[in-house]
């Protein structure tokens, strides 16, 4: 058997041995479809504070955020990301159309709503025809059952004035029964003195 030197057989030394295929893009890339412009002059820090000096103040994540193009590919600010310097470059026109949405929509919430107001909920009506015997007794049930702890809670409340009224007593018993040691322990040591 020989050897068949065939082209599809030799491999070349061009020919890098083991390449991977790199089908995916890299991790975190920001596809970019504009060129930076001349107009494309404020950073996002910037752009953060001209909202603050606005009086519409956003966090430099969510202009971030409105710098990426979202699901319909849309970017809501006109920028464009320098990947030398990993930075976001803003058209100040955007940022002041923008301001100017988030004003419109401040305003738009703040106002009252021209519908008109929602009125007290019905109350629940009973009709005599719906009860049933099986309500009827569970009703009367429940209403038994309230008057029997309205009349333990009354049994409760006055033994408890009871036994308040009885220690007080038993406190001031005791009180003058102190006094009254104290004076006695007071006259056999004045007896004591002269002897």
């Amino acid at each position: 058997m020989e050897k068949s030197d065939s082209p599809s057989e030799v491999q070349s030394p061009t020919e890098k041995f083991r390449t991977v295929p790199n089908d995916a893009e890299e991790f975190g890339k920001v596809p970019q479809v504009a060129e930076r412009k001349e107009n494309h002059t404020l950073t996002v820090r910037e752009s953060a504070r001209i909202f603050e000096v606005a009086g519409v103040a956003r966090t430099e994540r969510s202009i971030i955020n409105w710098c990426q193009p979202n699901r319909q590919g849309i970017a809501r600010l006109d920028s464009y990301f320098d990947p030398n310097e990993r930075k976001y470059y803003i058209t100040p026109q955007s940022v002041e159309a923008v301001i100017q949405e988030e004003i419109q929509r401040v305003n738009k919430s703040s106002e009252p709503s021209t519908s008109e107001p929602f009125g007290t909920p019905v109350a629940h009506v009973k009709h005599p025809g719906n009860t049933s015997v099986a309500d009827e007794k569970r009703l009367k049930e429940l209403e038994r059952e309230i008057f029997d702890l309205q009349i333990a809670n009354r049994g409760k409340d006055y033994l408890i004035d009871q036994l308040k009224g009885e220690r007080t007593s038993f406190f001031n018993e005791l009180l003058s029964a102190n006094r009254t040691v104290g004076q006695l322990e007071t006259r056999l040591n004045q007896l004591d003195g002269l002897k």
